[in-house]
């Protein structure tokens, strides 16, 4: 299988890769993957993750090397078509692609592993999937709270359980440094960050109403309902800032 660098077009932000890609070109390249065998590693990107880059270059390295970065956040987007001049025709979200996922691992016999979220809650998360998706294989649950002793286990029960993709919900870039540096440890054909997806699969929080995603409004919905992200919300005007000042050109 080739790179996906060879097979589709990507532009730069902020010198970090993006892919140009659609919910069905990736659910394609997923099943692709799976068939090819080879650890591999999605990203789903969005403004603040870029920013965080810029300051952590182990990151920054992480994010340009991995097999395929989505355009999670409506800013990558807008970026991509106001400054860049590139037509980036959807959002590529880590939950609605998780969720298009099971209902194919339902139908074709996908498995999957669910790292990360609150003891517990990980679990609870499992038992409502497998409710809404009773023919989906889970082969295993563990919550994100590793000690490098129980990182071990993890990583080695995972390996011998041998699902089609693990989901890691830790956060970024906790959750991308993890799948970067232990892919070809635990041999997954795909891995990818899905944030806080675990939370709202247990019913612990809940999305945004659909009026306000498709008004790209989402991030102004976490933040009345979670204050603490003020600070981190900060980022997005300095993305606007330095995605419109160092504009990048397609590069494959």
């Amino acid at each position: 299988m080739k790179d996906v660098g060879d097979t589709m077009n990507t532009i730069k932000i902020l010198g970090v890769k993006v892919n140009i890609i659609t919910m069905e070109e990736t659910l394609d390249w997923i099943e692709k993957t799976i068939a090819g065998g080879v650890p591999r590693q999605i990203i789903t990107g969005n403004p603040e993750m870029l920013m965080t880059a810029q300051a952590d270059e182990e990151f920054y390295q992480i994010m340009n090397n991995a097999d395929l970065i989505v355009p999670d956040g409506i800013g990558l987007v807008l970026a991509a078509r106001h400054f860049i001049g590139i037509d980036v025709p959807e959002r590529v979200t880590g939950f609605d692609l998780s969720t298009r996922f099971f209902a194919l691992a339902a139908e074709k016999g996908y498995s999957i592993y669910l790292l990360g979220g609150n003891p517990g809650v990980v679990d609870e998360a499992a038992l409502a999937l497998q409710e809404r998706y009773p023919e989906l294989q889970i082969r295993g649950t563990h919550h994100g709270y590793l000690t490098d002793e129980v990182r071990e286990q993890v990583i080695a029960e995972i390996a011998a359980l041998r699902p089609d993709m693990l989901l890691v919900g830790m956060g970024a870039p906790r959750q991308d440094k993890f799948i970067a540096d232990y892919k070809d440890r635990y041999q997954v054909p795909v891995s990818i960050g899905i944030g806080g997806c675990i939370d709202i699969w247990a019913g612990k929080s809940k999305r945004a109403p659909e009026f306000m995603q498709s008004l790209h409004l989402e991030w102004f919905y976490r933040l009345v309902r979670e204050p603490y992200r003020f600070f981190r919300v900060l980022a997005l005007p300095k993305f606007v800032y330095f995605a419109a000042r160092f504009k990048e050109r397609r590069i494959t």
